[in-house]
């Protein structure tokens, strides 16, 4: 068998892999396919003619792309909306991991490390188990990874169509903004190329960026009377993080604490009442801006809570108060493992280099985000794709001469 034959059958294992581990969670258990974030209501309004709203009134709530992808599932299959957002999770979470492998080919660590980065997203417990839910984690996933192969693939237009794909992620989960503006400061700053040749595709990606994002700002302006560059739910994640209640009840509180409860409950509804009346922009400022006062008057416990929200975001094991003793194990024998391999990876020097570094700007800016967001393990699950490709780098100093030149060549073959 020709290395061409090989790489074929292997990438066929990573995506029968994928299909196989996310069949099998959304045929087993309960609770499949909960819609905790109203999307099929959006999804259900966007088919019928009534575009954007939620119990007849505009909204910019929760980001545009997901609802909008699912309308047409909901005009066509029905009653059977669910066996459609299955298959579509099944197809996402498939080419997901189909295009991990590709990505890490392209960026040059060989056949069997890229196989080893498609099997992490196949198979990775979060990334898996978020598949069974109508959320955007599973589109979002597979929006960042399509970004980053197309940076990888190279060539003139390819900062630009990479740059609209990160708009489209921003649009499924503004979270992935920050690692988008993040990767526009990187191109214009690393190696390789001229400083002309670095102005030229920073510009391109953030070029594709906003014309993406463009039209769902202009919607906003036209439906609130002021533009909204991501969702006005960001005051309210920004607070249920930052608020005196969770202070108390979490970082003053046991260790280990979970904030759920009759205590989260009154606080919520403490927010309803607030925000009576209110648009939906002036409710998220009010919101944004309860927390900074409070960052004002308590920065060392706001400093507590962001370094607490960081270790969530990157804890090897679920919270113990949520899940069982089996489930903690098993996500633990998964995860350490793979953080270690993923610090390796992070000193490849094709992290520092154009298009490689792409991949760390994606990991950086979305635990920026949840330092300051609410946030727990489910949250990363958007940039596993990233998380595999720099741990399927992992390199030690016996790798340092062959992983330069690979680096080397594969910067070439981008640029050519």
């Amino acid at each position: 068998m020709n290395d061409q034959s090989k790489a074929k059958w292997l990438l066929g294992l990573v995506v029968l892999t994928a299909l196989a581990l996310r069949l099998a969670v959304m045929s087993t258990g309960s609770g499949r396919f909960d819609d905790p974030d109203n999307y099929l209501p959006l999804a259900r309004s966007i088919a019928a003619g009534d575009g954007l709203t939620l119990r007849g009134r505009p909204t910019a709530y929760r980001p545009p792309l997901y609802p909008l992808i699912l309308a047409p599932l909901a005009a066509l299959s029905g009653e059977r909306l669910l066996a459609a957002v299955a298959g579509l999770h099944l197809l996402l979470g498939a080419a997901t991991a189909g295009l991990t492998f590709r990505t890490a080919e392209r960026l040059g660590v060989g056949t069997m490390r890229a196989t080893a980065a498609g099997l992490i997203v196949a198979c990775d417990p979060v990334l898996v188990w978020q598949a069974r839910f109508v959320m955007t984690e599973t589109l979002a996933a597979f929006l960042l990874v399509a970004a980053l192969a197309e940076f990888a693939r190279g060539g003139r237009w390819s900062p630009c169509l990479a740059g609209g794909i990160l708009g489209l992620a921003g649009l499924c989960r503004p979270s992935a903004l920050p690692g988008a503006g993040l990767t526009v400061l990187a191109a214009l700053i690393v190696p390789p190329g001229a400083a002309r040749e670095r102005f030229r595709r920073g510009a391109g990606v953030a070029i594709g960026l906003v014309v993406v994002l463009s039209p769902w700002v202009a919607r906003n302006a036209w439906v609130f009377g002021e533009p909204v560059w991501t969702t006005t739910h960001g005051g309210y994640t920004l607070a249920l993080g930052n608020n005196e209640v969770y202070y108390r009840d979490v970082l003053e509180g046991p260790p280990g604490r979970v904030w759920t409860g009759r205590d989260q409950w009154l606080w919520w509804d403490s927010v309803n009442k607030r925000t009576a009346g209110m648009s939906e922009p002036e409710a998220d400022r009010l919101l944004r801006n309860s927390v900074v006062e409070l960052a004002r008057s308590r920065p060392r416990m706001f400093l507590r809570a962001c370094l607490a929200r960081l270790a969530t975001f990157w804890s090897a094991v679920p919270a113990e108060g949520v899940y069982g003793r089996a489930t903690r194990l098993i996500t633990g024998a998964w995860t350490i493992p793979l953080w270690t391999a993923l610090v390796l990876g992070a000193f490849h020097p094709r992290f520092r280099r154009w298009p490689g570094v792409a991949v760390p700007m994606a990991i950086v800016g979305l635990s920026v985000v949840h330092t300051l967001y609410w946030t727990d393990m489910r949250m990363r699950a958007p940039i596993v794709p990233a998380i595999a490709l720099v741990a399927a780098s992992a390199w030690w100093k016996t790798d340092q001469r062959a992983s330069a030149v690979s680096c080397v060549d594969s910067s070439t073959t981008g640029s050519a």
